[in-house]
């Protein structure tokens, strides 16, 4: 057999894979059809957004396929001269994504190619920046959730640019993309239960109190939450507090020196997560040990980019299974429907037939033990429970099986 026939072992596979991986534009989601397909349906487009289509619906970006719906997100979000820039920004960040590189590249003076990525991200947010001492200042383009979404979003701007991103968010959203990635899952988020309701239970760990999240570290923000922001541009408004985006560590330093969210002490921190707990909203925290710089969430079932991944499309692969689920005493309960109406993933149900539970839909986060009157709820631990990924490279090692086999 000559070489050109030898058969692929695993160790040609691996090669293959990794050599896919770093050329993220083997790896769209789609492919150059359906980008011609837009261009000729779109004849006001230029090819640099159009490039910026292909860029976000790379699967390494976890990103939806090319479509109207992300067609108009683009050109919203980027002109055409900004689009001529950005094109030629890195996957969030790279040597290549400096005013300096792109210049000779847009045929503009460096100022001025700085000038208009600087504008884009700290105005619009649509791009992120890095900048250290003695180098030039990087930027990159983000995929759309995590990343695009949360930044624009996150400062709580109300104009009309604003309001028609969110629009325009919720169409890319609702072509139900997140299906297609989360077949394998990747376990991104896990939720916090609500703390007074597991205090006393001796299954619980550091790991499960939000008091314990906080005593980790010294620097805090807070920002808007996006999601609820974005639903309410698009015609659906919770009545739910959205002052809640909170942020630990270094990410809170991040995010407040480029005045996405206000800097927070501590006691204001915990003030704003129990008063959200009380309004019903679950708690939500990146699934890595608190010790780990964070992002926690306070999430409600109607708007939550994350829960309704389940609520809207049945895919729960983002999050992470519960340490505990709640135990109805029967007795005790009045039947008053609050576990039914409070409960953001639906889990709970009540008819003349009487309660019903369904376990597959609970994410552990304990509104319903802590809003019931009767206390005829009460928070337990579920058998094999796996504690979050100690640190980052943990937490990477965890979602790499289900990331890889979407990317690949």
């Amino acid at each position: 057999m000559s070489p050109s026939q030898k058969k692929l072992d695993r160790r040609d596979f691996l090669k293959i894979s990794l050599i896919a991986a770093s050329s993220p534009s083997l790896l769209t989601a789609c492919g150059s059809r359906e980008i011609r397909v837009l261009a000729r349906r779109n004849p006001g487009v230029t090819p640099a957004q159009l490039k910026i289509v292909e860029f976000y619906s790379q699967r390494s970006a976890i990103g939806p396929p090319p479509s109207q719906e992300l067609l108009n997100f683009v050109v919203h979000l980027f002109s055409p001269e900004e689009a001529e820039i950005v094109q030629y920004l890195p996957l969030i960040k790279g040597k290549k994504g400096t005013s300096l590189q792109i210049s000779p590249r847009v045929k503009l003076p460096e100022p001025e190619v700085e000038a208009v990525l600087s504008r884009i991200a700290d105005q619009k947010r649509a791009i992120i920046s890095f900048e250290e001492p003695g180098k030039s200042k990087q930027y990159g383009l983000m995929p759309i959730v995590p990343g695009t979404m949360e930044l624009v979003m996150m400062e709580g701007k109300n104009d009309d640019w604003h309001r028609r991103y969110g629009q325009l968010f919720e169409d890319v959203y609702n072509t139900g993309y997140i299906k297609n990635i989360l077949k394998k899952p990747i376990r991104a988020a896990r939720y916090i239960p609500v703390q007074e309701t597991i205090n006393l239970v001796h299954a619980a760990l550091p790991s499960d109190l939000l008091t314990d999240m906080l005593k980790e570290h010294t620097s805090f923000g807070l920002g808007v939450c996006q999601c609820r922001q974005a639903k309410s541009f698009s015609g659906h408004n919770c009545g739910l507090p959205t002052d809640t985006c909170l942020a630990t560590g270094k990410l809170a330093d991040f995010l407040v020196q480029r005045n996405i969210m206000r800097r927070i002490d501590r006691s204001e921190a915990l003030e704003t997560k129990l008063k959200a707990n009380a309004a019903g909203l679950a708690t939500m925290s990146m699934n890595v040990a608190f010790s780990e710089p964070v992002i926690s969430c306070s999430c409600c079932g109607c708007c939550c980019v994350i829960l309704r991944t389940l609520n809207q499309f049945n895919t729960p692969g983002l999050i992470a299974p519960p340490h505990f689920t709640p135990r109805r005493d029967e007795s005790k309960c009045l039947k008053c429907g609050l576990c039914q109406s409070k409960c953001p993933m639906g889990a709970h149900s009540l008819s003349d037939k009487g309660w019903s539970f369904r376990r597959e839909r609970c994410i552990g986060c304990g509104v319903c033990a802590s809003i019931c009157p009767a206390r005829a709820l009460a928070m337990e631990p579920v058998k094999n429970y796996q504690p979050p990924p100690i640190n980052y490279k943990e937490f990477a090692w965890q979602m790499a099986p289900g990331y890889l086999s979407y990317v690949l």
